[in-house]
C-alpha cells in the first residue's frame, strides 16, 4: 500500500461526483432549437402559399452534444471500476492491521475522508500519533 494510492482513493470519489454532475448537465441541456418560418403550399388544389413554423437544432451541435455524453459515460465507467479496485485493495490492506485503533485511523482517513486532526480528536490522541501510525504501516508495507 502506498500513500499515492490512498490519496488517489480519497479524491477519486470526488472526481466521479463532478463527472456525474457534468453528465446530468448535458442531459438536461440539449442543444438549443432554432425556430423559423418556411413557405409551403397547401396540399389540395388550388395551391396557396402558406407560412409554417419549424424548429430543430443543427445536426453538428446535436452530434457533438451526444458524443460528449458518451465520452463522459465511458470515463465514469472506468473511474468507477478503478474506485472499486482501489477500495478492494484498501480493504485487503486493512485486514492486515490487527490493532483496532490503527485500523480505525486508516478507515477514518481514507474511507471517510477525514483529516488527521479530525481523526486525532475523534480518537483522543495527538495528531502526530495519527501521522506516525500511518507512516509506520506504509513503511512496513514498502519494506
Amino acid at each position: 500500500m502506498t500513500k499515492d494510492l490512498l490519496k488517489r482513493y480519497r479524491y477519486l470519489g470526488e472526481v466521479i461526483r463532478k463527472d456525474e454532475e457534468k453528465l446530468k448537465h448535458y442531459k438536461q441541456n440539449p442543444p438549443a432549437a432554432h425556430v423559423g418560418r418556411v413557405q409551403t403550399s397547401n396540399k389540395e388544389f388550388p395551391f396557396q402559399r402558406v407560412a409554417v413554423e419549424v424548429s430543430g437544432c443543427e445536426v453538428r451541435d446535436r452530434r457533438l452534444w451526444r458524443e460528449k455524453q458518451y465520452e463522459l459515460i465511458g470515463r465514469l465507467m472506468s473511474e468507477r471500476a478503478e474506485l472499486e479496485r482501489t477500495r478492494l485493495e484498501i480493504d485487503i490492506f486493512l485486514t492486515t492491521i490487527y490493532d483496532s485503533r490503527d485500523r480505525l485511523i486508516f478507515e477514518y482517513l481514507y474511507r471517510d475522508g477525514m483529516t488527521q486532526q479530525e481523526v486525532a480528536e475523534r480518537l483522543c490522541v495527538d495528531r502526530s500519533t495519527v501521522s506516525k501510525v500511518v507512516d509506520r504501516y506504509l513503511e512496513k508495507e514498502l519494506a
